[in-house]
């Protein structure tokens, strides 16, 4: 990755708790990202799907708009009839610029996630809060302008600058806070998992709690970053909390199991 030198000059200037020297705002929406044969695709929400006949969901990280546009589509906007339990399954940092996420990466690794291995949502949502501080007084530098990365449809990374201010700069908590009290049906969970990992005990419990304690009814939406690996094991999860519930038998079960890793 092949960066600027004035552009160089003010990440090795970067003095944040979070966003410290080396690193990088990485837009975590990137050409290519929506899975074509998934339907319906959904306006800022890549990869959204919804298990057959089942109150499980999964996507990829959304856009606000795209958060919006999944909950509507699911019928849990003001006044609807459906109610949503998010569970957010990213243990990287991540904070929402002008409406769009963006997540906190190493510069000479930008593809890679920064792992967080045995992060609780406390610890994660403290650091999100941290990065947000600290992108506001390092764009309060730079005219209210923050540098973030990019990705073109050939791979490669370009640097630009976005203009911020205290409102367009929101953790993804805050998004959620800011969902209910425009009426939106939505209780947000955190539950941090490493990518391409199997969950924890711990992580596995909490989940399956989460889900037992909710309503039945309750329509359960899983995300990761691309919706696809930790996104797919919340959502069996779900589907074996759900399918216990009602008591389903074994057969069932294993048939689910089965439709999963065809996905």
């Amino acid at each position: 990755m092949s960066i600027p030198k004035e552009l160089e000059q003010v990440m090795k200037l970067r003095g944040g708790s979070v966003l410290g020297k080396k690193t990088i705002l990485k837009s975590d929406h990137f050409p290519g990202c929506q899975n074509k044969r998934l339907s319906p695709q959904i306006d800022g929400a890549p990869n959204y799907r919804q298990a057959d006949s089942l109150r499980v969901h999964g996507v990829a990280i959304p856009t606000i708009v795209g958060i919006h546009n999944v909950l509507k589509h699911i019928g849990a906007q003001k006044g609807g009839k459906a109610h949503v339990l998010w569970i957010n399954l990213r243990e990287e940092p991540v904070v929402y610029i002008n409406g769009r996420p963006f997540v906190l990466r190493d510069v000479e690794r930008p593809f890679s996630n920064l792992e967080y291995t045995g992060i609780n949502r406390d610890r994660v949502e403290q650091m999100e809060a941290r990065l947000k501080e600290d992108i506001l007084l390092e764009a309060a530098r730079y005219g209210n302008k923050i540098l973030v990365t990019d990705e073109l449809p050939d791979g490669q990374m370009v640097d630009q600058w976005e203009r911020v201010s205290c409102d367009s700069v929101k953790t993804p908590l805050e998004v959620y806070e800011e969902l209910q009290v425009e009426g939106y049906l939505v209780d947000y969970e955190r539950v941090p998992i490493t990518d391409e990992k199997s969950p924890k005990e711990l992580d596995f419990d909490i989940v399956v709690n989460k889900i037992s304690q909710a309503d039945i009814s309750t329509e359960v939406v899983f995300n990761c970053q691309m919706g696809r690996g930790r996104t797919t094991t919340g959502m069996v999860i779900a589907t074996l909390a759900y399918l216990n519930r009602i008591g389903a038998s074994g057969s069932v079960v294993s048939l689910f199991i089965l439709l999963y890793l065809m996905i």
